[in-house]
């Protein structure tokens, strides 16, 4: 079953703003088997609205349309699309109630203008917006499936996943079971070597790899007729794969690396602090963005500078006049002296050189060391990262967390 996703506005056309939703949109309509053929983006204009609609009715299933639902003139979408299906719109009372109860909410008064969000089609089955004051709708039209969804991604997440998504499952006529493997450390290419014959097109659903941010990811879908014999292969493909690629393996669909460590340490009492260099304080972020971290989290230290490595974790000097900072000894010295001076049970250190300046051909942009200590030992990485500078730093902390990780494995 395909679907085409509709991006209605200005500001999305003209690249002012990024089209997330169409991502979004996209990734959780595959959860229920539902593929996107077709993205497109349109400016606000009744006529390229329409237009819109029209090519999309004849070769899509399921038409999903963001953007364009607000109260002001320039938003069109819903009255353009109901002008192409032919469908008179009609005040609903009472979604002109739960827009005024809104504003009532925020102790406002509706302004008039807000009147033409409460106009929909009889026709139509009208989306709560619990986050904003425009409902969406699906309407039903022939063989097609119409959404409209408000634009603002805080509205239209919460409605497409607690809405839109339960509403379409019922109209399917089969199951649909998806899972994400997260994988780390390996490229795409080599992911494909690893699955080679288990990825493609097949009749009981697909299996393909995504580039994730820094991550590759493994998507197994199966399609049947039958709930349990889903859940039963999509568990059997599961296995196939951490069979072939465990190691790399670092988490499923929504987890995030950091999460998993955080509730390691949690549940193993264990305590962490970290002190940082290059990636200054993005590691320390990162893992107390995590809730419950407060639990388990020492103290965050960033030394950019060589005094500061010698004041606050007892790097040698000698250490940083033989070797300099980037090097294998310092980051050791860094993840032992934060372990020691924060009483942690685990020590984390970075440092390296991120650019664009700063490098040298003995230590290029991009030479980094992480160093992770414990109570049995402290291991030290060195790793030759690609990018910018904001890039490098990132990669710098997705790999730390990864070597966290596999020791916990």
């Amino acid at each position: 079953m395909n679907a085409e996703i509709i991006a209605v506005g200005d500001e999305v056309v003209k690249g002012y703003t990024i089209n997330t939703n169409a991502s979004y949109i996209a990734k959780q309509l595959q959860t229920i088997g539902i593929i996107p053929d077709y993205h497109t983006a349109v400016r606000d204009q009744a006529a390229a609205i329409k237009e819109a609609i029209n090519t999309a009715i004849v070769r899509s299933k399921y038409i999903i349309v963001t953007g364009g639902l607000g109260p002001t003139k320039d938003d069109l979408t819903k009255e353009a699309v109901c002008e192409a299906l032919g469908l008179p719109l009609c005040i609903r009372v009472n979604v002109l109630e739960e827009i005024k109860a809104y504003y009532k909410e925020m102790n406002q008064i509706m302004p008039s203008i807000n009147e033409k969000q409460a106009a929909f089609p009889e026709e139509a089955y009208i989306l709560k917006n619990n986050y904003g004051t425009a409902p969406g709708c699906i309407i039903e039209y022939n063989e097609a499936i119409i959404i409209l969804l408000p634009g603002p991604p805080y509205e239209m997440q919460p409605m497409l996943e607690n809405e839109v998504i339960p509403y379409l499952k019922q109209k399917r006529a089969f199951y649909n079971e998806t899972l994400d493997i997260k994988l780390f450390g390996l490229g795409e290419s080599e992911v494909a070597t690893q699955l080679q014959g288990m990825l493609g097109e097949f009749e009981w659903g697909s299996i393909a790899t995504y580039v994730g941010e820094y991550e590759i990811i493994v998507r197994i879908n199966i399609q049947s007729g039958n709930l349990e014999k889903a859940k039963e292969q999509l568990q059997q493909k599961k296995k196939e794969v951490e069979e072939r690629l465990g190691s790399f393996i670092i988490g499923y669909n929504k987890d995030r690396l950091e999460e998993i460590i955080v509730r390691f340490l949690l549940k193993n009492k264990k305590t962490i602090a970290t002190v940082e260099s290059c990636t200054g304080g993005l590691l320390a972020g990162t893992l107390i963005n995590c809730g419950g971290v407060s639990s388990c989290f020492n103290e965050g230290i960033v030394t950019y500078s060589n005094t500061a490595k010698m004041k606050y974790v007892d790097v040698k000097e000698a250490t940083l006049q033989s070797v300099g900072a980037v090097s294998y000894q310092t980051a050791r010295e860094m993840a032992e002296g934060i372990r020691r001076c924060s009483g942690a049970d685990i020590g984390l250190s970075t440092t390296g050189i991120a650019g664009p300046d700063g490098g040298t051909p003995e230590k290029p942009v991009g030479l980094v060391y992480i160093g992770i200590a414990t109570e049995a030992k402290t291991d030290v990485y060195e790793l030759h990262l690609k990018g910018s500078r904001r890039t490098i730093r990132e990669k710098t902390v997705k790999n730390i967390l990864f070597q966290l990780y596999k020791l916990f494995k």
